[in-house]
């Protein structure tokens, strides 16, 4: 049987050029589907900041694209492994710019022909690369929208699939731009992109596909109410037969992958890894090691979204219990300087680094005794799966694929990975924190508790396998 050809379109690529988990999903879910024997195209953009592997190759031509007018863009291939291949598309007035979506002025006010001549480009890389028409075409969030609808008359043959990773963002744009992304003034239409006097590429693509997929089942379920639609529920709700929640997953070693850490661990030799781990954290961050103390510990963007204000909120109240506390990551200004005054309040008891730093994160999850997650709403979220390899125990918002990858610990019938709060109750968040306390006094319940958290199966193995049975079930009809 011929292997089924799929191409992935994305504007992140773990590696190249990200800014969040779209990146992280994309190329993970791309290899597992190469390793699992599909033929994987992935195409993106090649911006300012992307890391260019060795061995790229330059295509020897260009590539027409063809919108409202037309340009010819570079291609950039790279053999990522065995059944995956990776094309970046290059055009330096596009593209060639220091961020992917926008610079300190705000958000680039060409995005939607940036990223429609990506999701155009990326269909005719595919029919040369693989030399036929791909099986399936699935793009990612608002930004590989247009894919969708190009394919519906430039591949008509092929199965379409649109995962939505943050509903928050969908890719709106002035109607008077539709000439200029070459979209057939018929698909302006209230079922299709209209919305509200705006073009809304997210919808018109979660109109078009054959199948839409969000990144959990909480999540899928969560859109499609008024709270967490963002004012697609209606339009959800009348698409839910094709919509599918598939849980992202996660690639590494853990902890028993030594690389950046005192001492490589498992379940059994957890509490001697942590305090290794703990040890260095603390000496690179400037926290207290005097006196024995758990640390509290989180790694993501500054934002509203992840409910770093929250966390915030009871720092106080966790230095007053006895805890450590450390905050790792970058992104909203005023975020960003709340932490830094935060931290300055407890010196030695407190620490903030604002940085983007994979090696640091990967001690974070090592050091910590809990790790929150205290996201007012989260699709999926990785964090949360990555510090269970190291034996953190979450304490997360009730939201989204949260609920779906951590279950609540009853110590009584030594079950559950982790501690529950309502989102953006910072009350609810520091109950929740107690009850971690409880746990930390309790030495045998909490090496339990860890040894249950490490023993979960996060690796993306099962999410490949309901992906391909999803592209199956649509080449069958």
């Amino acid at each position: 049987m011929a292997k089924l050809r799929v191409l992935q379109v994305s504007a992140e690529v773990d590696g190249l050029a990200k800014t969040g988990g779209l990146g992280d999903a994309a190329m993970a879910l791309s290899r597992g589907l190469a390793r699992a024997g599909c033929e994987v195209l992935l195409v993106t953009a090649r911006y300012g900041p992307t890391r260019v592997p060795p061995g790229v190759e330059r295509w020897p031509a260009t590539v027409p694209v063809q919108l409202g007018q037309r340009r010819e863009v570079g291609v950039l291939e790279w053999d990522a492994e065995p059944g995956l291949r990776v094309c970046l598309v290059e055009d330096d007035g596009l593209y060639g710019r220091v961020g992917l979506y926008g610079d300190t002025h705000g958000p680039f006010g060409d995005n939607a022909l940036r990223f429609a001549t990506l999701s155009k480009a990326a269909l005719a890389i595919a029919t040369r690369r693989f030399g036929a028409t791909p099986d399936v075409v699935h793009g990612h969030d608002w930004h590989a929208a247009l894919a969708i609808l190009y394919a519906r008359d430039d591949l008509p043959a092929a199965s379409t699939v649109f995962t939505i990773h943050n509903l928050a963002h969908q890719g709106v744009f002035d109607p008077s731009l539709l000439w200029q992304l070459g979209v057939p003034p018929a698909l302006y239409r209230l079922d299709v992109l209209e919305e509200h006097g705006g073009v809304n590429l997210m919808k018109g693509a979660i109109t078009m596909a054959h199948a839409v997929t969000t990144v959990s089942p909480r999540y899928a379920h969560e859109i499609r109410t008024p709270e967490g639609g963002f004012g697609l529920d209606g339009h959800l709700r009348y698409h839910q037969e094709k919509l599918v929640g598939i849980v992202n997953g996660i690639d590494g070693a853990g902890p028993r992958d030594r690389e950046g850490l005192p001492l490589a661990y498992d379940a059994n030799a957890v509490v001697e890894g942590k305090s290794a781990a703990k040890t260095i954290v603390s000496r690179e961050l400037g926290l207290d090691l005097e006196t024995p103390r758990p640390l509290f510990g989180t790694v993501g963007r500054f934002a509203e979204q992840k409910g770093i204000d929250v966390f915030l909120r009871i720092v106080p109240g966790l230095v007053e219990r006895g805890a450590n506390v450390a905050l790792v990551g970058t992104g909203d200004r005023h975020l960003e300087e709340l932490a830094k005054d935060v931290a300055a309040r407890f010196p030695g008891r407190v620490a903030v680094r604002i940085a983007f730093d994979s090696g640091l994160a990967k001690r974070m999850y090592a050091a910590s005794d809990f790790f929150l997650v205290p996201s007012r709403f989260e699709p999926c979220g990785l964090t949360q799966m990555y510090a269970m390899q190291f034996g953190a125990i979450p304490v997360v918002s009730r939201t989204g694929g949260l609920i779906d990858t951590v279950s609540p610990i009853d110590t009584t019938a030594q079950t559950g990975t982790g501690f529950f709060a309502e989102p953006g109750d910072a009350a609810s968040l520091l109950l929740a924190c107690e009850d971690a306390f409880t746990l930390y006094r309790d030495p045998r319940s909490l090496v339990r508790a860890r040894a249950r958290a490490m023993a979960q199966d996060h690796s993306w193995t099962k999410s490949v396998g309901e992906y391909q049975a999803l592209y199956a079930g649509l080449r069958a009809r």
